[in-house]
């Protein structure tokens, strides 16, 4: 069974670079790029398998700095893969001076949503 690699900002820089590397070590891996452009992924898929025809290259689209990007590809990733092997979170991200930490929260950890909702008003609670 091959490993699943997922590496972010894997189109450009040390995360093409990472890739390229995985696969001089072991070209049954499977890399899954996750890249905002996808037609900078797509080119980049295109040269790895040019390079190591054994490998397994996939894309899922993911901008990291935009909350309902990323858990769209977590949809995705959970449906095309039982397990990730490596997971290297190389893309980065801009600050956002108007992030709503209480929203960010509350998305992450929507099973705890409602918990939060309900005591964010109360004296106990400080959020």
């Amino acid at each position: 069974m091959r490993k699943v690699v997922l590496i972010t900002g894997a189109s450009s820089g040390v995360g093409l670079a990472l890739c390229r590397r995985l696969l001089e070590e072991d070209d049954a891996l499977h890399l899954c790029l996750a890249c905002r452009n996808m037609s900078k992924a797509e080119a980049v898929r295109t040269s790895l398998l040019a390079s190591h025809p054994a490998a397994e290259v996939s894309i899922v689209q993911v901008d990291v700095s935009s909350l309902p990007s990323v858990f769209q590809a977590t949809k995705e990733l959970k449906q095309r893969f039982q397990r990730l092997d490596y997971v290297y979170l190389n893309a980065g991200i801009m600050p956002n001076p108007q992030l709503n930490i209480k929203a960010l929260f509350r998305g992450l950890f929507s099973r705890l949503g409602n918990d939060v909702r309900q005591k964010e008003n109360s004296s106990d609670f400080p959020i």
